[in-house]
């Protein structure tokens, strides 16, 4: 009996060994699968962030390794339109001296037809210099008395009347103007037939219609010509229109706004030959 019981001890010394061991393999195994998974975020985290800062390291140099390449091309970039600011103020330049030549020719055509019409002598000359004040109105042309130019012809440009040559020089002019408080020229009215009247100057921008030949009243808008009544003017030369109509005064007051405009003053033509007197 003492051997038996001494025999189921040892087997059960041998199965407690046994789980124990297998116990502790068990754990062991838990603990390491246990931290290969605890790890591995922290890790996978790193390894992330590690490749991110690995590639913008790159860019930064490949950036930086551009960087005098972009440089380069701003300032070719900057050259190319330096030259495109040149090329178009150039051509601003040239289309503005085309419309120069454009306006200047439309003039000449337009002056020269009037020379023409007129029938008269004349001598091309151009504006030099614009003077006058409040008192004076007055201009400078390029011909004097070495060109023939007479003192006190008549002057015009395309548009019309521009006045007369009040100073001869050797070689240019004084033109008074229609404008001046000193200038007078007899003319007549196109819409109303055989009545004349003499325009003033005023010394400003319009002038006045006085001493009408008969008791009208001119209508706004009509045109005022040269009567060719006195010997200085020819016929028929443009003056200007009327703007206004005052009947409340008597006589009434006509104000006339002259064809000459000072901004298209360029080119005249002075009547070297005075025009004999007309009867009206």
């Amino acid at each position: 009996m003492a051997v038996r019981k001494s025999t189921s001890r040892s087997q059960f010394a041998v199965l407690k060994a046994f789980m124990w061991g297998v116990t502790f393999s068990l754990s062991l195994l838990l603990v390491i699968l246990g931290g290969r998974t605890l790890f591995a975020l922290p890790t996978d985290v790193i390894s992330a962030s590690t490749v991110k800062l690995i590639s913008a390291i790159s860019r930064f140099w490949s950036s930086l390794a551009l960087l005098p390449q972009q440089v380069f091309r701003i300032r070719e970039i900057n050259q190319d339109l330096n030259e495109l600011r040149s090329k178009l103020s150039k051509l601003q330049a040239e289309q503005w001296r085309v419309q120069e030549l454009v306006e200047e020719n439309r003039r000449l055509r337009k002056l020269l037809g009037l020379a023409h019409d007129l029938s008269q002598p004349y001598e091309a000359a151009e504006v030099i210099a614009i003077g006058g004040s409040n008192w004076f109105h007055t201009v400078v042309i390029n011909k004097g008395a070495q060109e023939g130019i007479p003192l006190g012809a008549p002057v015009i440009h395309h548009n019309g009347l521009v006045g007369r040559i009040w100073e001869v020089r050797s070689h240019h002019s004084i033109v008074l103007l229609l404008t001046d408080r000193h200038s007078a020229v007899g003319v007549s009215l196109t819409e109303h037939q055989g009545v004349y009247g003499i325009v003033k100057g005023t010394g400003k921008r319009l002038c006045e219609l006085v001493h009408l030949s008969k008791h009208v009243v001119p209508r706004k808008g009509e045109t005022l010509v040269t009567s060719g009544l006195g010997g200085v003017f020819p016929k028929g030369i443009p003056v200007g229109k009327v703007t206004s109509v005052n009947t409340a005064t008597e006589p009434p007051t006509v104000k006339v706004k002259p064809f000459l405009r000072m901004d298209e003053l360029r080119e005249v033509i002075v009547l070297t030959k005075l025009p004999p007197p007309v009867n009206p």
